[in-house]
């Protein structure tokens, strides 16, 4: 029994065993049917894409690179083309320019001249145009000599007035800033009307360049700036006080109107033109520019008091002491009195004197008296020790302002 059960495990693990190796010798046939089908694949995919990339991809490239070596050798020739083109271009309009320019033809003559030229060169190119409104622009700016209206004529004749027009009343602010500039330096005064708008709009730049334009270009009509309403930055007050100056205008007929105007840059602007011309303010004028509710106004008014020597203003000045509010016209105030001022002006500094604990403005007042007075600290004593001190150092340094 035990033999036969020990037949029978054996045949079953042949069986078995049989079995077994049939499903290995099967798994790995599978296996390698795989890999050669996975190698054949690799084989065929390697083949097609070394053929794309020989057959497409390289002679692609090529094309390109060739194409690419064409298109810069084409455009850095049309480039130096367009220099020499330029370069005889621009020689043609400075002989033809120093021709008309510095010569004595009439208007006809002129106008006719510039009709032909402009068929001589690529006038229709807007590099032309710019090169011939440029040299323009700078003659008339930087040469000395030059007939102004005939640089307006040339200037027309060209068309360049169309050009700066639209420029004007383009949207962009840039180019209303390159309108306004034409028109400034070539001096088209008839054309102010264009250049006046701009002169209300919110951009600060543009405003300022169009009220300069505007004052520059007006024959002395300062009129305008009476009713203005915008603040005049200080650089803009210097420049109109300029343009003024350089064109020897009158003082402006309303300027008591700009005394009172409810713009303080115009009362200011008023004030320094009033210097610029020494044209002396009435005690009312005075008054009310004392009165104003604006620093620098009040300032100023004390420097056209102490420009002009108005000495009539003396009484205003003691009684308006008391009311600044600011230390620097308290001092700009001191020193009007010290330059204008009499005995009373004297007795009101002393009263003042002991009161201050403001050193700088205490130094002022010193200063006051001892213009007015330069015997007055000599024998002046208080009865306080320290403040004897105190006003001793500053005589010190009012009479010599280098001690340290």
């Amino acid at each position: 029994m035990i033999n036969y059960l020990h037949n029978s495990f054996k045949e079953i693990f042949s069986i078995l065993a049989f079995l077994f190796k049939k499903l290995s010798a099967e798994i790995s046939y599978k296996i390698i049917e795989n890999e050669l089908f996975t190698f054949n694949y690799s084989s065929l995919k390697a083949e097609f894409s070394f053929d794309l990339f020989k057959y497409i991809i390289i002679p692609f490239l090529l094309i390109l690179i060739i194409t690419l070596v064409i298109i810069l050798i084409v455009n850095r020739y049309d480039f130096e083309k367009k220099i020499i083109i330029k370069n005889e271009v621009d020689t043609k309009i400075n002989d033809f320019l120093t021709e008309i320019i510095f010569s004595n033809y009439d208007s006809t003559y002129i106008q006719e001249h510039i009709k032909l030229f402009k068929q001589e060169v690529p006038f229709k190119k807007k590099w032309c145009k710019s090169i011939i409104l440029n040299k323009i622009i700078t003659i008339k700016r930087n040469i000395n000599g030059v007939n102004p209206h005939q640089m307006l004529l040339i200037y027309k004749y060209f068309g360049f007035h169309d050009y700066s027009k639209k420029l004007i009343r383009s949207r962009s602010w840039e180019n209303k800033l390159l309108g306004i500039y034409h028109y400034q330096i070539l001096e088209y005064k008839i054309k102010t009307g264009y250049i006046r708008p701009n002169i209300y709009v919110k951009n600060k730049f543009l405003k300022s360049n169009a009220l300069i334009a505007v004052i520059s270009l007006s024959d002395q009509k300062f009129d305008f700036l009476s009713n203005y309403e915008k603040q005049i930055s200080h650089a803009d007050e210097l420049k109109i006080l300029d343009i003024i100056h350089q064109k020897k205008s009158a003082l402006p007929t309303k300027i008591n109107e700009w005394l009172y105007n409810k713009n303080s840059s115009v009362v200011i602007l008023a004030i320094k033109l009033m210097i610029r011309y020494r044209e002396t303010l009435t005690i009312d004028q005075i008054s009310h520019l004392l009165s104003n509710t604006n620093t620098k106004v009040r300032r100023e008014t004390f420097l056209v008091i102490q420009n002009l020597y108005i000495i009539e203003a003396n009484v205003l000045l003691i009684n308006h002491y008391p009311k600044e509010i600011d230390t620097q016209n308290k001092i700009s105030a001191l020193k009007t009195m010290g330059a204008i001022g009499d005995n009373e002006t004297k007795d009101f500094a002393l009263s003042i004197l002991t009161a201050e604990t403001d050193l700088e403005i205490k130094f002022e007042i010193v200063n006051c008296i001892n213009k007015i007075d330069a015997t007055f600290f000599n024998t002046y004593k208080t009865a306080d020790a320290s403040e004897n001190e105190i006003i001793k150092r500053i005589v010190l340094h009012v009479n010599n302002p280098y001690l340290n």
